[in-house]
């Protein structure tokens, strides 16, 4: 039997995310919310939106820089009865979702990052619930307030709220052109397939599925080596004036589980 790893991502189309497939299959198995930061162009967003295509989604893809919320909800059209309000649902409003991607979050007018708050943390907006929805995603450029000369510039993409920072189980700073192998650099520059809608036949589907039945078992049971690493790396970053709240060390322990799993 061979012992090379398969490669979920490449599948898709997607490259020079091998060294991180693993974290990013372990959000899709937790189903916790998932950061991308990296620079322009390299692939974020296209990441995001084949994954929800290889796994069947009903996708919401939503730029935060420019986003009203009326867009993200509908329209608010009172009761009948006059006790209350509802929304008018339009394809792009957020109810019927399965994955959500907010994308250019670092973008986000302050009112409208407080909203995305309760979809990335409760899955909620307005206080109700989004019954569907199982995997909240965002991307996002660096920020740069203390930016060196000669430095690329994102003006007006500003560090995340802490709070809301928090709320994300795993961060992934995505590589660029120089990570890439040079065969990967074909691929990427390759523009045969470009708009193909990404197919893997359903491989990485049936993996989640298999992978998060056996999340859920050992859930209950968390492996001790599994916490004892969560706890030593929340107490290591903490003495190196890098904070991990002990929500997020929860939110570690479950990523670490589910990573041993994929």
């Amino acid at each position: 039997m061979s012992s090379e790893k398969h490669h979920f991502l490449r599948d898709l189309g997607v490259y020079g995310y091998d060294h991180v497939e693993p974290v990013i299959l372990a959000a899709l198995v937790t189903g916790d919310p998932l950061l991308l930061i990296g620079k322009a162009g390299t692939g974020k967003t296209f990441l995001l939106n084949s994954l929800s295509e290889a796994l069947g989604l009903e996708h919401r893809h939503y730029n935060a820089s420019l986003i009203a919320f009326d867009d993200l909800v509908g329209f608010p059209y009172p009761e009948k009865d006059g006790e209350g309000i509802r929304y008018l649902e339009t394809p792009a409003t957020v109810w019927q979702a399965q994955s959500v991607l907010i994308d250019e979050i670092s973008r986000c007018k302050p009112e409208h990052q407080n909203r995305f708050f309760s979809l990335v943390h409760e899955r909620r907006v307005q206080g109700i619930a989004l019954e569907k929805l199982r995997y909240r995603w965002a991307a996002m450029n660096p920020s740069n307030p203390d930016q060196e000369a000669g430095s690329e510039a994102y003006i007006g993409s500003e560090p995340l709220d802490p709070a809301l920072a928090d709320r994300f189980a795993v961060v992934v700073e995505v590589g660029d052109w120089e990570d890439l192998s040079v065969k990967d650099r074909q691929r990427v520059a390759d523009p045969s397939g470009e708009g193909a809608r990404s197919d893997d036949r359903g491989r990485l589907a049936r993996a989640v599925t298999g992978w998060r039945a056996e999340f859920l078992e050992k859930l209950p049971t968390t492996p001790k080596p599994v916490l004892a690493y969560a706890c030593v790396a929340t107490t290591e970053l903490g003495q190196a004036a890098i904070r991990v709240s002990p929500r997020r060390a929860r939110l570690l322990a479950r990523t670490l589980l589910a990573a041993t799993l994929v």
